[in-house]
Order: C-alpha cells, then structure tokens, then sequence
C-alpha cells in the first residue's frame, strides 16, 4: 500500500497551487468589483447615480424644430444646379427618409445650442460622419442607402465630397446621367 501512494505529493502540491490560486481570485474579485455591482443585472447600482449628476447636453429634437421646422422639406429647385431627371411624381416631406433620424444623431449634442442661440450649430465637417451609416458593408440593410466611396464619386474632380453633391437633410439626388 505504501508504494501507491508515493507519488501524493505531487497532486497534493499541484492541489495548494490551485487552491492558493482560487483564494486569490476571490480576494481579487471582493476588492476590484463594487459591492452594488450585480443590483440591477449585470451592472453597478450606483452608476445611475453618477450619470444623472452628469449635465445634460441633448436637447431632442423638439426643442430644435423650435426655430428650424421645415428643416427637411423638399428644397427649392436651384436655376444654376445641373438638370435634373424629372421625378415620377411630387417630392413630399415623407419621401425624405433622413427626416427619420434626429438632428443630434449628425450634429452633436445641441443643448449648449439651445440655451444660447448665438452659439453655431455644428456643420458636417467631412465624409467620415456620412460614411459612418452608408459605406457599404454587407450586414447592412439594403433599404439602407450604401455607396462604395472609391466608385461613388468618380469622374468629376468637383465631387470632393458627399454635400458637395447631398444636401444633408434632403440628400436624394439624381442628376442628368442619372447618378
């Protein structure tokens, strides 16, 4: 009997090392996560606390439409503008499926905006904001408008970028070739 157990003392060894190993994860655990962590499901109790002492920076979409209603309203035909495919029927504010998103989805949070209105509402700076919801990929949506830019803009060197030819808030456009 005694020669079947002669080599114990190399699980027993292996067997503290887990151990030891298993007590420095509960220590580790009870010192790194917050007590109220686990509250409200997978998330800490107090951090409703700390985002409702955080200032508000949105204002929604109401308080813009306060000055800005008609914002998405099909545009006036412009005389110096390349012609224009004739549309098959009347453009309506419907027909802009833009309109759906809310102005601070592009712009940024606007509450500053609204309490001091001499503050400039931020512009579309460049493509990347545009490209964030229609360069093409392939989990998307096909309702979703998708462009590959390296073919969207080929041709005309004027075309630099996506409102050079898209107005943001009526951004459907078809010129004479149909593009």
């Amino acid at each position: 009997m005694g020669d079947r157990f002669q080599h114990a003392r190399h699980v027993v060894r292996v067997g503290v090392v887990f151990v030891i190993g298993f007590i420095g994860f509960l220590f580790a655990r009870s010192t790194l996560i917050p007590p109220d962590f686990g509250v409200y499901g997978y998330y800490r109790a107090g951090a409703l606390n700390d985002i409702k002492a955080r200032p508000i920076v949105y204002a929604g979409r109401q308080a813009c439409l306060e000055c800005h209603d008609g914002m998405y309203d099909p545009p006036e035909p412009d005389e110096s503008a390349p012609p224009r495919k004739p549309s098959v029927k009347p453009l309506t504010a419907q027909d802009n499926k833009p309109s759906t998103l809310r102005c601070e989805g592009c712009h940024g949070p606007l509450k500053s905006h609204i309490d001091d209105t001499e503050k400039d509402v931020p512009k579309v700076a460049d493509d990347r904001l545009c490209l964030g919801c229609h360069r093409q990929l392939a989990g998307r949506p096909k309702s979703q408008p998708q462009v590959i830019p390296a073919t969207h803009k080929t041709g005309d060197p004027m075309r630099k970028t996506c409102v050079s030819c898209h107005t943001p808030h009526w951004p459907k456009t078809e010129d004479a070739s149909g593009t």
